[in-house]
């Protein structure tokens, strides 16, 4: 098993950079080297402007729901909003189901405990009824003062 990263995320460290911080004092605030600091930097610069499923879901997906069917037409999504390439064979697939959304009326919802269903074989990931406010494929998670939607 890894070891536990001790760095924040790529989006706080340049923006600790760019708030003046040097190597050395990233490097303290974390308990690093300022080389292991330096080599996630350049990282984070080589990525920068590349969109992930984090910038598209709006939950913290649980590490065993990162292998479904779902996170992968995520990923294929997030591909095209860098720009990238994306093979014909996964264009074809994410838009069959974006079409399979939209004929069926269906919204993506996700929950770390919700149980195997139709969206997800071992769950997490949940199908609900497209409301009017519904604004695209993904249900925005609830507030406290409006309650919590699990399937």
């Amino acid at each position: 098993m890894a070891a536990p990263r001790k760095l924040p995320e790529a989006r706080i460290l340049l923006e600790l950079r760019d708030r003046g911080m040097t190597l050395a004092g990233i490097a303290e605030l974390y308990g690093v080297t300022e080389s292991g600091v330096q080599r996630a930097l350049a990282r984070a610069e080589a990525n920068a402007g590349r969109r992930t499923y984090r910038d598209i879901l709006p939950w913290a997906i649980d590490v065993a729901h990162r292998s479904t069917a779902v996170m992968g037409h995520i990923r294929v999504l997030a591909r095209l909003r860098s720009g990238l390439e994306v093979p014909e064979r996964d264009l074809s697939a994410l838009h069959a189901w974006l079409d399979w959304l939209e004929e069926h009326q269906l919204v993506l919802n996700y929950h770390p405990e919700a149980p195997p269903n139709p969206a997800s074989r071992i769950g997490g990931f949940y199908y609900m009824q497209r409301r009017p406010g519904d604004e695209w494929i993904i249900r925005q998670p609830v507030t406290a003062t409006t309650g919590d939607e699990r399937p």
